[in-house]
């Protein structure tokens, strides 16, 4: 056994001389470094995407669930009875955090020439804060809904889209007629605007309004006072949402209730499903550069055991087998590998921990803007290093050298020292 960990620690040392010696050849030199220098910038590449993947994931997920409940009960439900019953039921969970009813409706939100469709959710306040963070969200005006006065609370693009701010006057147009002597109108109701929130998801920023419950049902409900149009039920667990949402949809059955029941991974699953597809499509794209450096490792490895042919002749005289000549030219290529993993580790690893100082200040030096709030949810490159990631990266990159030793190893051990000599 110590025999063979020699052998091997031989192996070893002459691969290194070899390699930080230097190849006699400027131009074998040059492929052997770019091919260093193809694996960092490969495994750098591969970290920083999917570092960003991660992170684009991990924010997008924060930001809508603190704007959005973990289930979510649709439909209307007219019986206050029963609508006790199962509020208490529910949370009485164990999974589960809080509940919130709400009351919702589509409207036309107008101030001046500017007319916007949006999303009205008439809430109770302060269940509301159990079920979702927008209310810790204002960033100007009042974190409170009145409950004697027609108050609403907006997002920051609808206040921009509508050029209004906290204390301005609006009007909301609800897509139901109002039968009057003189003819049919929709409902109209003035608001004013006691506070706007940043969600930071375009979808809410732009598109949701919140105000009273009360408000909400006489508006929609003709103050009806045992109409919801659903419940927000907030998990102290969001892995076992599945779990909790069969025990929710087995309340209801019982008490011959029948509304649409979802959860936060079906409202947006197409979505997440996308982002993990982009992940896996960009790293097999990139690992592509990694393995073209491997080709190129191929061919300077090559190139070194025909420069090296004398030398190979020699260790074989003295007795060096074709498995220690194997193991040599395999280390070479695997300290390569290694040399050009961990330097694209290091350099991944730092761009990814810095990507929100890099990417404004290229967008500064060029004038430009990389990621519209509209399009893709969030305006800013988030990065999430993951340990498995990193892993995976390293050890494919390791892995892809190793192949790459192969053929030019098989070939340094099969020449045959005595014809090799002869001609020299």
């Amino acid at each position: 056994m110590i025999h063979k960990l020699k052998a091997i620690y031989l192996d070893l040392w002459i691969s290194k001389k070899i390699l930080t010696k230097g190849q006699r050849s400027k131009f074998i030199s040059f492929i052997g470094l770019s091919s260093i220098l193809g694996i960092s910038i490969g495994v750098m590449a591969l970290i920083v995407v999917m570092s960003v993947m991660n992170g684009f994931h991990y924010e997008l997920k924060k930001r809508i669930l603190d704007a959005t409940a973990h289930i979510e009960i649709i439909g209307d439900i007219d019986d206050q009875e029963k609508a006790e019953i199962i509020t208490n039921q529910i949370s009485d969970l164990e999974n589960v955090y809080g509940l919130a009813p709400y009351i919702s409706g589509e409207a036309l939100l107008s101030k001046g020439k500017n007319n916007l469709g949006v999303i009205v959710r008439g809430v109770d306040e302060n269940k509301e804060r159990n079920v979702n963070n927008l209310f810790n969200k204002i960033t100007i005006g009042s974190n409170h809904l009145s409950n004697d006065k027609y108050e609403m609370i907006i997002g920051l693009d609808l206040a921009r889209n509508l050029s209004v701010t906290v204390g301005d006057s609006v009007t909301l147009l609800i897509p139901q007629l109002t039968f009057t002597p003189v003819g049919n109108f929709p409902v109209m109701k003035k608001f004013v605007i006691s506070g706007i929130f940043d969600a930071g998801v375009y979808e809410y920023d732009n598109g949701l309004v919140l105000i009273n419950d009360n408000n909400a049902r006489k508006i929609f409900f003709k103050n009806k006072i045992s109409f919801y149009s659903g419940f927000k039920v907030q998990l102290n667990d969001p892995e076992k949402t599945v779990d909790t949402e069969l025990k929710i949809k087995e309340i209801l059955l019982n008490a011959n209730l029948y509304p649409y029941v979802t959860n936060w991974t079906k409202k947006n699953q197409n979505f997440f499903s996308a982002i993990q597809m982009e992940k896996k499509v960009m790293a097999i794209i990139l690992t592509l550069i990694i393995a073209v450096a491997a080709f190129n490792l191929i061919a300077s490895l090559t190139m070194s055991v025909n420069e090296r042919k004398k030398d190979i002749a020699i260790l074989k005289t003295i007795g060096f087998s074709k498995l220690q000549i194997t193991r040599i030219f395999i280390f070479q290529g695997f300290l390569v590998g290694l040399i050009g993993s961990l330097f694209g580790l290091l350099l991944g690893i730092i761009i990814s921990v810095n990507i929100n100082t890099i990417v404004p200040f290229i967008e500064n030096l060029f004038n430009t803007h990389f990621l519209s709030k509209d399009v893709y949810y969030i305006d800013e490159l988030p990065s999430l290093i993951l340990i498995s990631d990193l892993y995976f990266v390293v050890g494919i990159s390791i892995v892809l050298s190793l192949l790459a030793t192969l053929y030019p190893s098989y070939m340094a051990a099969s020449y045959n020292p005595a014809e090799i000599l002869k001609n020299e």
